[in-house]
């Protein structure tokens, strides 16, 4: 017959297997999950951590689901050439269609690369919108805020946000002219600044 001291470790010994078995499936089922964003959408190639080294921005869609949801990774280039994700989201870009299977009206986001700060171009029928991410801090942090309304007449509203500032304003212009109105012009301290993978556009009114 086994002793307590012996029994007590074959315990230890099975719940550490069931945790490493429990693990494992999380995992897989977290792989499976991802491995739907199959299909390539956009690719961007450029410098995002100032090592010099070409990284790499893609876009996927899940082609399977009605609503055609888009995911975003960002990957670092190592020295070896080889690329580590980094960064993902499946939150920072709008699903194509509703849920209902009807086309949202979203055309297909754009990501550019411009002097290590990547920048998000989304539009959604006369709304045009730029989110500017730089990597720092050890994370994608969003730094700048644009966008371009059309009243689909006369009028083109545009907001500007600079984050690190906190200079915040609204202008408006009618076509045809130079003149801008300034509607709203405010300081407003985010803290901390939004992470990418965390972002969700347009969940309050500032950006």
């Amino acid at each position: 017959m086994m002793n307590s001291r012996k029994i007590s470790l074959l315990f230890k010994q099975i719940f550490i297997i069931n945790l490493m078995l429990i693990s494992l499936v999380v995992n897989g089922q977290q792989q499976i999950s991802n491995s739907t964003f199959t299909v390539s959408v956009r690719e961007e190639i450029g410098d995002l951590n100032g090592d010099g080294l070409a990284d790499k921005v893609a876009i996927k869609m899940d082609t399977a689901d009605i609503t055609k949801p888009l995911q975003l990774e960002i990957f670092f280039q190592q020295k070896d050439s080889k690329y580590k994700l980094v960064a993902s989201s499946t939150k920072l870009l709008a699903p194509q269609y509703n849920k209902d299977g009807k086309y949202a009206g979203n055309v297909l986001p754009d990501v550019v690369i411009d002097n290590g700060i990547l920048n998000i171009l989304t539009e959604l029928n006369a709304n045009h919108s730029q989110h500017q991410f730089k990597f720092q801090n050890e994370n994608f942090e969003l730094i700048h805020y644009f966008n371009v309304i059309w009243d689909g007449k006369n009028t083109t509203t545009e907001t500007k946000f600079d984050l690190l500032t906190g200079n915040y304003s609204v202008e408006s212009q009618q076509l045809g002219s130079d003149k801008l109105t300034v509607l709203e012009k405010k300081k407003i301290v985010v803290k901390p600044l939004p992470k990418l993978q965390n972002f969700v556009p347009f969940a309050n009114q500032l950006y």
